[in-house]
């Protein structure tokens, strides 16, 4: 019977370490922000650095992958397969918003001109438009800063 006490033992223990790593990491989430800064005169705050949120999710997503791969990762699969898409969504969303942000940083000054906006009316309204969706989505980021939060805003 020792030698089935120690096997269930040692099962409970690595699969402990898993729930550990797990907790660990969504703890370590919980103190993750962007940086916001002010851009020109325009009211809008745009995203700055995000290496260190960068360095984080890289991070996670080796040791998310490298958990799934344990044999004694069963009773939590779900949870780390959840875990690992919130990390995608994450990644992919931030790699939009910075594509986004640099189009908007290239046409803002552009539009911003009288001259522009005459010359080309229909062009300026649907940035216009876009740019009203814009300053929405980034005046709602800054309000609580927090990676987790800010990448669960809807749409």
């Amino acid at each position: 019977h020792l030698e089935q006490l120690e096997e269930i033992s040692g099962v409970a223990s690595k699969e402990y370490a898993l729930e550990k790593a797990m907790q660990k990491m969504k703890t370590e989430w919980a103190d993750v922000s962007f940086v916001f800064v002010p851009y020109r005169d325009t009211g809008v705050s745009i995203l700055s650095s995000v290496e260190d949120i960068q360095m984080v999710l890289d991070d996670h997503f080796v040791k998310v992958q490298t958990m799934r791969s344990s044999p004694f990762i069963g009773p939590f699969e779900a949870e780390f397969k959840e875990w690992e898409a919130k990390l995608q969504s994450m990644q992919d969303i931030i790699d939009e918003w910075l594509k986004v942000q640099a189009t908007w940083l290239y046409l803002e000054p552009i539009f911003s001109s009288e001259d522009i906006m005459q010359q080309m009316p229909e062009e300026g309204k649907k940035f216009t438009i876009v740019d009203g969706f814009w300053k929405d989505i980034m005046s709602e980021a800054v309000v609580d800063t927090k990676a987790l939060v800010v990448t669960n805003i809807a749409n």
